[in-house]
């Protein structure tokens, strides 16, 4: 299959000359080279240039850079980055010097490198060695008491790792006593993957016949009540104050290992200890695996990817997790530990007054809680909320002119103060779901005397779309237009990692229409993992908008299997798995005994599909699925209870 031959050709392109990068600004994806300034080894670099170049990892590792000579004329400067934009920390600047500044490794993956010239004169400029090395390890350790009243122990961590995750006493030590259940929440930091938890050693205190005193619960999914994994080696006992429990206990042979199915990529670990004996607790290591349920990067489940408004909207289902970025959480307020299934929104304000927001959950017994950033937050740097409620109300909750407070924990009666908002003004707003999957959507909308503002777009994007064509091993990337006005043209640009894009290709646009236009590019090489795509559209006065993302995930073989979430279910549950083409693919669902219930005909696409299946008129038990493509056949076993 594709998948294959794209490792082997992969892995023979690591093994090559050794490769020469003269400052060639972008996106660089790499594990071996010199790079130089833009003169090369033996020029001088040019007047006037401002170029930003990212080494990134192509082999799941660490970029460093070793600088053996750095020579700048007075004024020139070259700034280093840690990630893959010239928004991570700054590691070092440089100028006017001789002295070469030594070895620069990424703590993410990435360096990015930032050069500009003044104009008063050039000089040699520098040489360096490109390598990779295994990425720093961090170690997390669980919590034992919970953010402002709650359960939740730490801010949501979204890392790929690899990482350590312990019990509080350490490597060394044991875990403490009189821990109430308290958890915290792991989520992948990129597309396409779900987090693995692998135990390398675990002992807890021994059950004593029926009872456990002391247990650990590895939850499916972002949220306190994510379902169990309730797999080996997994035991059931009546956990000492809490009922009866399934979870792990005692002393457990290792390495033993699960893996998120839930379509956030997210694990929830819930810890309880009581007030007798201790043990060394557990050491274990987090990382990410390719998966076909994981987030996809594109939706606003990130603060990135937000949805501007400008009048109410009714969001007819839930977000599906936190997305692939951690945000929001101060570690100490609300919101508590972060994000469960967020959207994100941006607002701009058009005329001075007073706003609120209420927000109407389409099943009146669903919880939402909503977090205000602003005025003027950026993603990036958010801050503390201006408005937040973690409140365990359910049904409506929002701002209004009775409430007196700014911010609300679980006691909350979930209604904040109105706000007073000035004309100009961008606000970002997270909507929270706190349940798992469980909530049907809700309706926000805008009240106040104040108005917002609607931009009219010199181009209305009608249709973009990205689409793997196995057969020639390209993307194609389509789009659409209803109308144009003062259009330039559009630059496709590409990404691995959802934030640092390269020039994909450039179309030249009609400039003023009001008839459908439509538009094509090609990849002519599709990576294996997540393919980001976006348009750039660019006026003839150089104004440029945007679009939406677009993304396609090229699984390898080795993970192409398919998941279920939230298993064991009640009623909906999601159901992941691949295709190598575009087609139908069949579902079956059996009944224990071997009798068919359903069959249903899927439209599938190259790449992650999903598809949802309702049980709520089935009766309790043990079901068989069975999903037919034109390369597999899936099977999995789901529990209705």
């Amino acid at each position: 299959m594709r998948a294959i031959l794209l490792l082997v050709a992969l892995s023979l392109s690591t093994v090559s000359i050794a490769q020469i990068y003269n400052n060639p600004g972008g996106y660089v994806s790499t594990c071996g080279g010199t790079f130089y300034d833009s003169g090369g080894s033996a020029g001088n670099y040019g007047n006037n240039e401002n170029i930003t170049t990212t080494f990134c990892s192509n082999a799941g590792t660490c970029v460093r850079v070793n600088f053996t000579q750095l020579n700048l004329q007075n004024g020139d400067v070259l700034t280093i980055f840690d990630g893959n934009s010239t928004g991570g920390t700054v590691l070092g600047t440089f100028t006017n010097t001789a002295t070469a500044p030594g070895i620069f490794t990424s703590s993410s993956g990435c360096l990015t490198f930032r050069f500009v010239s003044n104009g008063s004169g050039v000089n040699l400029g520098w040489t360096a060695a490109v390598s990779c090395v295994a990425c720093p390890t961090i170690t997390y350790t669980h919590p034992t008491t919970g953010i402002n009243g709650e359960f939740v122990g730490s801010c949501l961590v979204s890392n790929c790792g690899p990482s350590t995750y312990t019990d509080n006493g350490g490597a060394l030590g044991n875990y403490s006593s009189n821990i109430p259940m308290i958890y915290r929440v792991f989520c992948p930091s990129q597309a396409g993957n779900c987090m693995r938890v692998t135990f390398n050693s675990f002992a807890l205190e021994a059950p004593f016949f029926s009872t456990a005193y002391d247990m650990l619960f590895v939850q499916n999914g972002p949220t306190q009540n994510s379902p169990v994994f309730t797999g080996a080696p997994n035991a059931a006992y009546n956990l000492s104050g809490w009922g009866a429990q399934t979870g792990l206990t005692g002393a457990l042979a290792t390495p033993f290992s699960f893996t998120s199915t839930d379509p956030s990529g997210c694990l929830t670990f819930r810890f309880a200890s009581d007030g007798s004996v201790t043990a060394p607790g557990w050491s274990a290591t987090l990382q990410c695996v390719p998966c076909a349920s994981g987030p996809s990067g594109t939706d606003n489940s990130d603060c990135k990817n937000f949805t501007a408004l400008c009048s109410g909207v009714a969001v007819p289902g839930n977000s599906v997790g936190p997305g692939i970025m951690a945000e929001g959480c101060t570690g100490s307020a609300c919101p508590a530990g972060g994000e469960n299934h967020t959207n994100w929104y941006k607002i701009q304000i058009s005329s001075t007054g007073t706003l609120d927001i209420t927000l109407t959950p389409s099943t009146a017994t669903d919880d939402y809680d909503f977090a205000i950033f602003g005025p003027n937050a950026a993603c990036n740097n958010l801050g503390a909320p201006i408005r937040c409620t973690d409140s365990g109300v359910q049904g409506v909750t929002g701002t209004n002119g009775t409430a007196g407070d700014f911010t609300e924990d679980v006691t909350g009666d979930s209604f904040l103060q109105t706000l007073n908002v000035v004309a100009g003004q961008t606000y970002l707003i997270a909507v929270d779901e706190w349940s798992p999957n469980a909530g049907s959507g809700y309706t926000m909308t805008f009240g106040g005397t104040a108005g917002l503002d609607c931009v009219v777009l010199p181009v209305e994007l009608s249709e973009f779309n990205a689409e793997y064509v196995p057969d020639h091993d390209v993307v194609d990337i389509t789009w659409a237009t209803e109308s144009e006005r003062d259009n330039d043209y559009f630059v496709v640009e590409k990404s691995l990692d959802g934030n640092t894009f390269h020039e994909l290709a450039k179309v030249n646009g009609v400039g003023n229409s009001t008839m459908e236009t439509k538009y094509y590019a090609v990849d002519n090489n599709p990576q294996v993992g997540v393919n980001y795509y976006r348009l750039k559209q660019v006026d003839v006065n150089g104004e440029f908008n945007y679009s939406p993302l677009k993304s396609v995930n090229l699984l390898d073989d080795a993970y192409d299997i398919i998941s279920v979430s939230p298993n064991p279910t009640n009623n909906e549950t999601t159901i992941s798995f691949n295709c190598y083409n575009k087609e139908e693919a069949t579902l079956k669902l059996y009944d224990s005994k071997g009798n068919l219930f359903e069959t249903a005909i899927i439209d599938c696409t190259p790449g992650g599909n999903q598809v949802k299946i309702d049980l709520s008129s089935k009766p309790d038990g043990v079901y068989f699925v069975t999903i037919t493509t034109n390369n597999k056949a899936y099977n999995t076993k789901l529990l209705k209870q």
